[in-house]
């Protein structure tokens, strides 16, 4: 069950599915459209609610430190899990982060985030209680709460420091949200203001319920409640002393860090008119809640003030378009607007698309989150001003974006609308640094920051006593000069850590620029302890957790940490693992296995999937009254139970009509087999034999070329053949409708096809259905439309005829299939076509159905609709896209599947599903970028390295391929965490060996040489899945009815199955060298997951490599799993 939380523009708290989960949002000036979301998984999810709530906020000087201690109660009878995202606003940082352990509150403590995810994890699956607190993208943090046991309370205490905006030009300003929908057991909010001249100024109804008196050298306020639901919220102004810099200062072992901050107005310079303007409007879901108004707003006073001018609008979001240009006349601009209130907001977004023309100046309104590509726009000498309304962005990537062009970062839930439009219509007054002084260093902000009203700064002087010079001015020339004198003695700052205050102004300087400075910013976040992009804040239960993981403890773990590493040393520390440390069983068990032939001497099983055709019944068959039973000896079995009796015996078998022929099958060893003599007979024992299939009346079978063929109701599938003497794969692309080759189609069964000599009947009675009916039908020939006419086809030409009139097998071919479909493969294109041939999806889902019968100019607009009861569900828009797909309509299939980046976060799980979606629709450059991007979250996990190996492979990038390969057997993980990532090995040297046949030229030194060995097999089966806490099994049964999986590994045939994966992504593989002929089906078993947390369903992805006089082909399925579902059909292959 989703919970999402969220501020409208009056500041009220709202929810959704009448839950109440609250959390609070604190903010300088800041007002918000958007709040944090929470995710509850369980059908007591409504009985998680906050029912305590303690603030304490202290303002000194600008700064203000908040903290917030929520208390969590779950009234329900079932222990719950949830799961807070929650932006902060831009510069803030959290720097406090505690949990209650055994009842008691422990805090945390930094550590690199990738550690952080992987310890979390190992002690996770021990089922205790760590936490971990990370910030993903933007200014966006996570946390999880865990576990939340029935009746029971947990204690979430959340600290961090901001620098306060100006509300006016005479004072800054607080502003708590304190409006809740429901009461609280207990509410309280304690506020201090320490060296305020005059007492601080509450505003609006709050005066009714605080107020401020002087305590020593502060103004102080307090609430207590009980049983109360607050309804208003706290605004208070402190008054800004404008020609007195307000200082502090603290000596750190010699050195005298400084924080101080004072009020800068400069002569406005207005800028020149510009002529031209380019306007990129971010109409991407992550965009959808912007505050639209607030920027319409900003745009009228802008159009009233420069009069007249042009606009061409952009729109961007998973591509780039150019929409139309706008003539402004006397700051009309009624048409623009009308199109911008009307914007439709969908998919992804791609910054990589944006193009920059020859326009005066850009104002770009965004979030700043680009989901599909890096976070980089194209070099541009024109001024570029980013815009954003929404609170959960990236403000770093914004503000670095403008100064670099020469434009403003305009954040309009800090600013008001005067000043915004002042950012607008002037040339930016900037910091230009301060006059030289060699004994002061690292001063920030950065060189080149635009300044409007309040200025904050800090550095670090080697002299207690010191006097610096702030430059303000226009480009280069210095229009105004500000004198800063530091003296320690009299700036002493006491209890505040001017230190940390400079660390975060460095950090928010440095994330300008994250790639370049990572590693100074993942230092200072560990030694301060604040969160950043690479620094995480966790707490682990006891003092033993920290010394197996080496991580220092807080304070009061201090002293028994250090203790007990004293005396143990490192003894205890956690297994660090790698899968290359069984690379050598791994490959010792590929190579013995591959060395063994296994010849299959028997007659052709016959397959269940028949051509079937009207004949009269055949006479009684004694066989028929048998029944089928296999007799050896004096005993009798049915089916495929184990034959016993004398294992030396003869045997026979009465074979009934339309029954399989039993089998032998010879096990022979190359190093021992002589095949001058013939192998004695095998044991009965050692077989298993096919059921025999009973010809019904009116029936006889015929073979029809079906290879594979999937049976679950959502699948998307891509095939690509793979030449071994080539050194790139070709690809044969199977997509909807227009390329789309017969099996592939929704609700497909052969209905006519045959390679007999009554293939002429087939084309006559197509032929015949087309002229009974005065509207032609849609023809494709080959995975091709055809024009012509049916009578300029020649028989002797054909391979096979399928004629298409059922509803849903026609639905995938939209309004074109609309009077049938006629689908006809020529014997040319039969004799060149791969063996895979596949079958699309047609899941039972209502939207689905409401689509298909809508016309298809208003599909996509039923389906924004039909999207807004479903804006949170992955297999919403999967199901959708692969609707559109079929269709043909591969450019909205891919904006309505990109959607999927907006929906989590650094969610790696919904990232993968999009990896798998891409690469089979061939979208290989963003299925780089998705699957590169899982890698970065996930460094530790093998897993993630092969599928970002695959994905390069795709796109033609081998040697980079051959290297992602070989870091998936080198990453480290804790042995806890063997289930999820051993036996990996075994898929991955296969891979290896396959790619470096496939493709010449990779260098392969970085792999031991006894290592590189080709290793063909004819049928080689992968399954992955995007879920860690999910139970999937690969199920292979053979054409003798033999089931190869997890619990039986190897087969009589020569079947291999890998390694099973209980917890993790997988993945599990089936291989065989020397295929026997007959049917392989291929099923999962799906047991359900274990985790709390909500993704949508589990996804798989199924590679199936079939090899055949030299020749690979590939075949990619993506597969969505509903309920949970035993010996689940994905497809069979007919060999």
């Amino acid at each position: 069950m989703k919970l999402k939380l969220f501020l409208s523009a009056s500041g009220i708290f709202q929810m959704n599915l009448n839950v109440f989960l609250f959390f609070l949002v604190f903010v300088g000036t800041k007002t918000f459209a958007q709040s944090p979301e929470l995710t509850v998984k369980g059908e007591e999810a409504e009985k998680v609610r906050m029912n305590k709530l303690f603030v304490n906020v202290k303002v000194v000087g600008n700064i203000a430190y908040t903290t917030a201690e929520m208390h969590f109660f779950n009234s329900g009878t079932r222990q719950m899990e949830a799961e807070l995202i929650f932006p902060l606003p831009e510069n803030v940082s959290v720097s406090r982060y505690a949990i209650d352990i055994n009842g008691k509150l422990r805090e945390a403590v930094p550590v690199n985030k990738n550690k952080g995810k992987q310890v979390f994890e190992a002690i996770e699956h021990r089922r205790v209680d760590p936490g971990l607190l990370e910030k993903v993208d933007g200014n966006n943090f996570k946390t999880r709460i865990y576990p939340l046991m029935p009746n029971g309370e947990r204690t979430v205490v959340i600290g961090y420091e901001e620098e306060l905006s100006a509300f006016d030009k005479d004072n800054l300003a607080y502003q708590l949200v304190s409006r809740f929908p429901k009461k609280l057991d207990q509410f309280e909010i304690n506020v201090s203001v320490l060296g305020a001249s005059t007492a601080p100024i509450v505003t609006g109804n709050s005066g009714n319920e605080i107020a401020f008196s002087k305590w020593n050298q502060a103004f102080q306020a307090s609430v207590k409640k009980e049983n109360y639901q607050p309804e208003e919220k706290l605004v208070f102004k402190i008054p800004i002393q404008q020609n007195i810099p307000s200082v502090l200062m603290q000596n750190v072992g010699g050195q005298y860090y400084f924080y101080g901050n004072t009020f800068i107005e400069g002569n406005k310079t207005t800028k020149k008119t510009p002529a031209s303007i380019g306007l990129i409007w971010d109409n991407s879901l992550s965009c959808k809640n912007r505050d639209i108004k607030k920027e319409l707003d900003l745009l009228d006073a802008y159009f009233q003030k420069i009069k007249n001018t042009k606009v061409t609008l952009y729109f961007l979001n998973y591509t780039f378009e150019k929409q139309k240009e706008f003539v402004v006349s006397n700051g009309n601009w009624s048409e623009l607007k009308t199109i911008l209130e009307k914007t439709k907001y969908d998919g992804g977004t791609r910054y990589s698309q944006i193009s920059f023309e020859n326009q005066d100046e850009y104002l770009f309104f965004s979030d700043g989150l680009s989901s599909l590509s890096e976070n980089v726009m194209p070099k541009t000498k024109k001024a570029v001003y980013t815009i954003t309304s929404s609170v959960s962005a990236d403000f770093a990537f914004l503000n670095f974006s403008s100064t670099k062009t020469g434009g403003n970062f305009i954040n309009l839930n800090q600013v008001n609308s005067e000043t915004a439009l002042d950012k607008l219509t002037n040339a930016n007054l900037k910091f230009l640094g301060i006059k030289e002084n060699l004994t002061v260093t690292d001063l920030f902000p950065m060189e080149g920051t635009s300044v409007s009203g309040n200025f904050s700064f800090s550095g670090i002087s080697l002299n207690p006593q010191n006097e610096i010079t702030l430059l303000f001015g226009y480009e280069n020339e210095v229009v105004l000069e500000r004198k800063i004198t530091l003296d320690v003695a009299v700036q002493n700052a006491g209890d505040i850590n001017v230190e940390k205050l400079w660390a975060q102004k460095k950090i928010a300087n440095l994330e300008l620029q994250y790639a370049k400075n990572a590693d100074e910013i993942e230092f200072l976040g560990k030694k301060f302890g604040i969160v950043t992009k690479n620094t995480s804040l966790i707490v682990l239960e006891n003092v033993r957790d920290y010394i197996m993981y080496d991580i220092i403890p807080p304070a009061e773990l201090r002293a028994e940490f250090d203790r007990i590493k004293k005396q143990e040393h490192d003894a205890n520390l956690a297994q660090q693992k790698s899968n290359w440390d069984n690379i050598e069983s791994y490959f010792k068990g590929l190579d013995v296995w591959w060395k063994k032939n296994f010849k299959y001497n028997g007659q052709k099983i016959a397959s269940k999937y028949k051509h079937k055709r009207q004949v009269p019944p055949p006479p009684p068959s004694s066989a028929e009254s048998r029944n089928g039973d296999l007799r050896i000896g004096t005993d009798t079995i049915i089916g495929t139970e184990t034959i016993k009796g004398d294992p030396d015996a003869a045997l026979t078998v009465d074979e009934p009509v339309g029954a399989g022929s039993v089998s032998t099958v010879i096990v022979e060893d190359n190093a021992v087999y002589n095949t001058s003599t013939p192998p004695s007979p095998p044991k009965i024992d050692q077989v298993k034999f096919v059921t025999p299939v009973v010809a019904k009346a009116q029936e006889v079978t015929e073979d029809i070329p079906v290879i594979v063929e999937l049976k679950d109701k959502k699948v998307g599938s891509e095939v690509i053949k793979e030449d071994s003497n080539s050194t790139k794969l070709q690809e044969t692309v199977v997509v909807g409708y227009g390329t789309q080759k017969k099996s592939d189609l929704v609700g497909y069964l052969p209905e006519n096809a045959s390679k007999n000599k009554d293939l002429s009947q087939d084309l006559n009675f197509s032929r015949g259905y087309l002229a009974g009916d005065s509207k032609k039908p849609l023809i494709i020939v080959d995975g091709q439309f055809y024009e012509g006419e049916l009578t300029d086809l020649k028989s002797d030409d054909i391979d096979t005829v399928d004629v298409l009139k059922d509803a849903s097998r026609i639905s995938a071919y939209g309004s074109k299939g609309a009077n049938g479909v006629i689908i006809i493969t020529t014997k040319k294109q039969s004799s060149n076509s791969g063996v895979v041939q596949t079958k699309s999806w047609n899941p039972d889902r209502l939207y689905l159905k409401a689509l298909a019968s809508a016309p298809k100019e208003k599909q996509y607009d039923l389906y924004l609709d039909l999207r807004k009861a479903q804006e949170r569900n992955p297999s919403f828009y999967f199901d959708v896209a692969h609707f559109f797909y079929n269709q043909g309509d591969l450019k909205k299939a891919l904006l309505i599947i990109s959607n999927i980046a907006d929906l989590g976060l650094e969610n790696h799980q919904l990232y993968k599903t999009l990896t798998y979606t891409l690469r089979q629709w061939k979208d290989y450059n963003d299925a780089v970028f998705t699957a590169k991007q899982v890698v970065k979250w996930r460094e530790h996990e093998p897993q993630s390295f092969r599928d970002y190996a695959l994905t390069l492979e795709d796109a033609g990038k081998y040697q980079e391929a051959f290297d992602e390969l070989i870091k998936a057997l080198e990453v480290n993980y804790y042995g806890e965490m063997s289930g999820q990532y051993e036996g990996v090995e075994d898929i991955v040297l296969m891979d290896i060996n396959r790619m470096i046949t496939a493709h010449s030229g990779i260098k392969t030194a970085k792999l031991d040489k006894k290592y590189l060995a080709k290793m063909p097999v004819d049928i080689r089966i992968i399954m992955n899945w995007n879920q860690m806490d999910v139970d999937l099994d690969l199920h292979v049964i053979e054409p003798t009815n033999e089931e190869c999986y997890y619990s039986h590994t190897s087969t009589q045939i020569g079947g291999r199955f890998s390694k099973d994966f209980t917890e993790g992504y997988g993945p599990e593989q089936y291989i065989i060298r020397n295929a026997v002929k007959g049917k392989y089906q291929i099923k999962t078993n799906f047991f359900g997951e274990t985790t709390l947390t909500e993704n949508g369903p589990a996804t798989l992805m199924v590679e199936i490599y079939i090899t055949k006089a030299g020749k690979t082909s590939r075949t990619l399925k993506t597969i969505q799993l509903g309920k949970i579902k035993e010996n689940q059909a994905l497809a069979e292959i007919i060999w």
